[in-house]
């Protein structure tokens, strides 16, 4: 917040380039990943960096900055896909199988149900569920993920398979 006060006072845009710059590649991530989104990039950037200054920006680390930035991101999709939802006068019982790391549109139904599964699987181990968010919501590979989460890449590979099979269990 007080960035945005310094900003607000005069102070270079440098400051705040980083942070936007980051955004807007998650966002662009997330629309090659669904094309069929109405949810456009600067919207979607905007919207966490909105997001993101309402809460407190004391990062520990960069680590620590990324794991935020997914939780806001997914926020943002699950909520817009609530609105979507309710917009429509009969749910829909019927989407796709939900294929997690693949490059196919999603549906709010299939975020609403991932936004769920992820809240069943952060009851049993949190560890798992920052680990999709990162992979799922903002696209990172399991080696970067595994980076942020500070574990290995052998741990997070292993993390992967059991989430996914999670997730499966419980989206099927």
């Amino acid at each position: 917040m007080q960035k945005i006060q310094q900003h607000e006072a005069g102070a270079d845009d440098e400051a705040l380039e980083p942070v936007y710059q980051a955004l807007r590649q998650i966002a662009r991530r997330e629309r090659a990943r669904n094309p069929s989104n109405t949810l456009n990039t600067t919207v979607l950037v905007h919207e966490a960096w909105l997001k993101l200054e309402q809460g407190q920006r004391d990062y520990a680390d960069l680590k620590h900055e990324k794991a935020t930035y997914a939780l806001a991101i997914r926020q943002i999709l699950v909520d817009y896909a609530r609105g979507r939802a309710s917009a429509k006068r009969t749910p829909s019982d019927e989407y796709e199988q939900f294929q997690i790391g693949q490059q196919q549109p999603r549906t709010a139904d299939e975020i609403l149900a991932m936004d769920q599964a992820l809240t069943r699987l952060e009851q049993v181990d949190e560890r798992l569920a920052r680990l999709v968010e990162l992979r799922f919501f903002v696209g990172l590979s399991t080696d970067d993920a595994a980076d942020v989460l500070d574990i290995s890449r052998r741990t997070a590979a292993r993390d992967w398979q059991r989430a996914r099979a999670f997730l499966k269990a419980v989206l099927e």
